[in-house]
């Protein structure tokens, strides 16, 4: 779930608050990876691929999942984003696309279990060849769907479509560079510190 608190974080427009906002949201990245016990029975070095490869992705849906219940997003979409429209030639477009995306889920008010459904099902990237247990992998993914499926089905019965709504805004999340997340909200904390190096410090820690 989100822990951080929408009158403390999302009042301010600051750089630094937003820069604190988003290395807070990695914090909770990396705890909410950490306790999950069917991860900790991977390989490390398949737990430090899958963070790697997934980490913006669930950036997003965590500052979706903070964000939701405020107009346009809040800062931590307005101002970075406005910010970065400014800055680059392709900002227009992916400032678009990430409003359409917040829209998204907007409109289909997420319960936290379909967000960490969500999640995980982001996480369990099973088509990554340097993966030694891609099968383990594969499974965990699979019963992320199957819990997703089977929550929507008793929780939405009158939206039948819900489940395949929900699996269609993760090709949505993967369209946006992690490049582009790594830039536009940890450039000022990090750096000359490369984000693959960062994040592998966070999750040893």
């Amino acid at each position: 779930e989100c822990d951080l608190s929408t009158s403390q974080v999302f009042s301010n427009e600051t750089d630094d608050q937003i820069s604190a906002t988003s290395a807070q949201i990695l914090l909770m990245i990396v705890k909410w990876i950490r306790n999950l016990p069917t991860f900790s029975s991977l390989p490390f070095r398949d737990q430090l691929i899958l963070l790697e490869e997934s980490w913006s992705e669930l950036f997003l849906l965590w500052a979706i999942q903070c964000s939701t219940s405020l107009d346009n997003g809040g800062p931590l979409f307005t101002t970075a984003l406005n910010r970065y429209q400014l800055e680059n030639e392709n900002g227009k477009s992916i400032y678009r696309l990430l409003n359409d995306i917040l829209y998204r889920f907007k409109q289909l008010k997420l319960d936290p279990i379909e967000f960490a459904c969500l999640k995980a099902i982001v996480l369990f990237r099973f088509d990554i060849r340097s993966l030694r247990e891609s099968k383990m992998v594969e499974n965990l993914q699979d019963q992320a769907q199957i819990t997703l499926a089977q929550f929507t089905q008793i929780h939405n019965s009158t939206q039948p479509t819900r489940f395949g709504r929900l699996l269609l805004t993760l090709p949505l999340l993967r369209s946006i560079p992690s490049l582009l997340i790594e830039k536009t909200y940890f450039a000022r904390t990090m750096g000359n510190t490369s984000m693959s190096k960062l994040l592998a410090d966070m999750f040893k820690s």
